[in-house]
């Protein structure tokens, strides 16, 4: 392991606004965020663009960026504790295990901007708007929340709206996207979106309710 890595590695265990899965307390989410708070989920952050975006217009709400890749999720950590946002946390863990650690009912949004498309039909159900974890959204979600799709893939695309309807939910909104308004969550590019903006590829958004 490099090692500017390995440093990043010991950082996060001394970082107050980083959660590790193994080393997760129970209570620890009222700890952080308080009893009656709802939180927006970042899933698949990387360096946290969309946390650290939402903490900044949201200074009244909790956010929580989720990530399995330490090196990446302390990037975005670091910038969180320079800015003084008290309100963002970052947890590293596998998605599949977040039931364990938030509680139900407490995610007001879920945003998954440019999840792996996984394109192999073998992979299907690891994909982020896939049916079985379409099901573990709901359950964390607030009456009411809403999951964000950002993504280049159309295929991607169809496949979370065929997966929305078999779980019984429903599109609010779906956008192939122009630049949008400065300001809005929408706008917030993460590094891979520019990439694929400056190669000319389509963006689309996708944001739905799981009833």
């Amino acid at each position: 392991m490099a090692r500017k890595k390995r440093l990043r590695f010991a950082a996060l265990k001394t970082m107050v606004n980083v959660v590790e899965e193994r080393q997760c307390e129970p209570g620890w989410f009222d700890t952080f965020y308080g009893p009656q708070t709802f939180v927006v989920l970042e899933l698949g952050c990387g360096h946290g663009d969309y946390t650290l975006a939402l903490a900044r217009s949201r200074p009244e709400h909790g956010v929580l960026g989720v990530d399995r890749n330490g090196a990446r999720l302390w990037k975005g950590a670091e910038q969180a504790l320079a800015e003084g946002l008290t309100n963002a946390c970052f947890l590293r863990a596998q998605v599949e295990h977040l039931e364990d650690h938030i509680p139900s009912g407490r995610v007001s949004e879920i945003w998954l901007p440019f999840p792996d498309p996984l394109p192999k039909n073998r992979q299907a159900d690891r994909r982020l708007p896939s049916p079985s974890f379409l099901e573990r959204y709901r359950r964390m979600l607030r009456p009411g929340g809403a999951v964000h799709l950002k993504t280049d893939d159309a295929d991607l695309v169809a496949y979370a709206e065929q997966a929305v309807q078999t779980v019984g939910g429903r599109i609010l909104q779906g956008v192939d996207l122009l630049p949008c308004e400065a300001g809005t969550p929408l706008a917030v590019q993460t590094t891979y979106e520019k990439r694929y903006r400056q190669e000319g590829r389509s963006i689309y958004a996708r944001t739905f309710c799981l009833g």
